[in-house]
């Protein structure tokens, strides 16, 4: 009698298991995609995080500056005096470096187009020279014969040596624009730009350079004038 009744109880606590279970199956097959999310970890009333055109802009803002920078360019320069005796002549050499920038913290909302495909178009701001340096000059020939009372070599060949500088550097601010170097820093830019939106979920990107034109640092004109 004893294992009959420990039989029915064991069948008891069975069917209402059972029962328990069928409740939560029922639950759960009421709305599946909901239980189904929920078993993950995702709550399907839960706001989207979306990428808004501000987001963007705040997130080209962070680049700051992007530069490109071209060294090692060879600038020589012959300077003659045109003094009262004109016999001072100098040949001089330069090592030169030229830097390109586009500052990106200048990217306003208005840059930023979100067209109706979903795509993006972003308007840079305007590329220019940031930086123009030259290192030590390399005297190549250098002649002055000394005059008393009217010709002082040393202050002949230093303010010769000043003037092969400002000319230097006219000169590599011209071959910094022959080299294009504009061009290098938007393209620079660009890639950098779309890798920082192609991560936010946007694919297609399109580019427009600004068509101001910004002056060069004033390291890229000469000291004297």
């Amino acid at each position: 009698m004893v294992a009959g009744l420990s039989t029915s109880v064991t069948l008891v606590i069975f069917g209402c298991l059972f029962l328990v279970m069928m409740v939560g199956v029922l639950n759960f097959m009421r709305d599946p995609l909901d239980n189904f999310l929920s078993v993950f970890g995702f709550d399907k009333d839960a706001a989207p995080v979306e990428v808004d055109s501000r987001t963007v802009v705040l997130g080209i803002r962070e680049m700051a500056i992007l530069e490109t920078t071209i060294g090692d360019i060879e600038i020589t320069k012959t300077v003659i005096d045109a003094s009262a005796a004109p016999d001072a002549e100098l040949r001089v050499s330069f090592i030169g470096q030229a830097r390109v920038g586009i500052d990106l913290s200048l990217i306003t909302d208005e840059d930023v187009i979100v067209n109706p495909d979903g795509s993006l178009t972003i308007v840079l701001p305007p590329a220019q020279l940031t930086g123009c340096f030259l290192g030590k000059p390399d005297i190549l020939h250098r002649s002055c014969t000394d005059i008393p009372m009217l010709q002082d070599c040393g202050k002949i060949i230093e303010r010769m040596q000043e003037k092969a500088y400002d000319r230097a550097i006219d000169a590599l601010r011209e071959t910094a624009y022959e080299l294009a170097l504009l061009d290098q820093a938007y393209l620079k830019a660009e890639a950098s730009i779309y890798e920082l939106l192609n991560s936010l979920g946007y694919e297609n990107i399109e580019f427009q350079r600004s068509e101001e034109e910004v002056l060069p640092d004033e390291t890229c004109f000469p000291t004297s004038s």
